[in-house]
């Protein structure tokens, strides 16, 4: 079936499409009032810009039959939101984390392509590696309130010890704590866990793709082995995953805007939102 005849495939298509209008709306605002906040709003703002994008990208990818890479950029999208939104409500610690673990990870990339792969090493100067290696040591170094110092980054695979998952039921309970709804959890649960399959090509992303085909036969060596006839699928002409993409997006796209309403208490697009949920509720 043509995605273009395909009526869920509109709907999605046109869910995502106004879901992306009223947040850039939102987030173009000349009349934006960050509250409040300070510099953390800064960063969270610049990753719900690109989350937004992201949303947009996804609709270029279903439209042009590239579903699995639609799927898998809505947990890149997901990524984005509950990390800008812990920054925003946690405040400038993480904010600060996450800007210097640029200058902690540059110097940490370079020690690893040297070791590994030393063509691909930048070729640094002498001075330039001396100024990279001490933004590196500035940058691990967190300084706490009684005067004493701790790692910043732990085990150094990312600039947060916590999981996507752990910073979602904090983005939750900060919420609850603000008497706001919490949603990011559900966000996490519909749309990030099974994007994730695609991102990380698991079987669960191809096994669409391989049918059986005939009964199984014993090998004739009599190992106990049986021989399978299966068709491969080249090419993926069903529309289920672009469909599930758009959907898994648009929820992640609401979370964020209703996130956005409640926490920078923007009337207009709290009225759309109302009646967006209240229309899909009726449909």
């Amino acid at each position: 079936m043509s995605l273009i005849k395909n009526e869920k495939y509109k709907a999605a298509m046109h869910d995502s499409v106004e879901l992306g209008r009223s947040i850039q709306r939102l987030l173009w605002s000349r009349s934006l009032d960050h509250g409040t906040f300070g510099f953390e709003f800064a960063i969270s703002y610049l990753l719900f810009l690109r989350a937004e994008r992201s949303l947009a990208a996804i609709r270029v990818l279903v439209r042009h039959g590239l579903n699995d890479d639609a799927m898998a950029l809505v947990r890149v999208m997901v990524e984005k939101i509950i990390t800008a939104e812990y920054i925003l409500l946690v405040g400038m610690e993480p904010a600060m984390d996450f800007i210097q673990f640029l200058a902690f990870s540059e110097w940490c990339s370079y020690q690893e392509l040297k070791d590994r792969t030393p063509s691909l090493a930048p070729s640094y100067t002498e001075q330039q590696l001396k100024k990279l290696e001490a933004a590196h040591d500035k940058a691990k170094i967190k300084v706490m309130p009684d005067g004493s110092s701790k790692n910043r980054y732990g085990r150094g695979h990312d600039w947060t010890e916590l999981s996507l998952l752990k910073r979602a039921k904090k983005v939750d309970a900060l919420l609850k704590e603000r008497h706001l709804i919490a949603g990011t959890c559900f966000m996490f649960d519909a749309s990030y866990k099974k994007s994730a399959e695609y991102l990380h090509s698991s079987f669960a992303s191809i096994a669409r793709s391989i049918e059986r085909s005939g009964d199984k036969r014993k090998t004739p060596d009599g190992s106990g082995k049986v021989e399978l006839d299966v068709d491969i699928l080249i090419r993926d002409s069903g529309t289920r995953i672009g469909v599930d993409a758009l959907k898994a997006a648009n929820v992640a796209a609401f979370q964020m805007l209703a996130f956005l309403v409640d926490v920078l208490k923007h009337k207009k697009s709290r009225q759309w939102a109302m009646l967006f949920a209240a229309k899909k509720t009726r449909g």
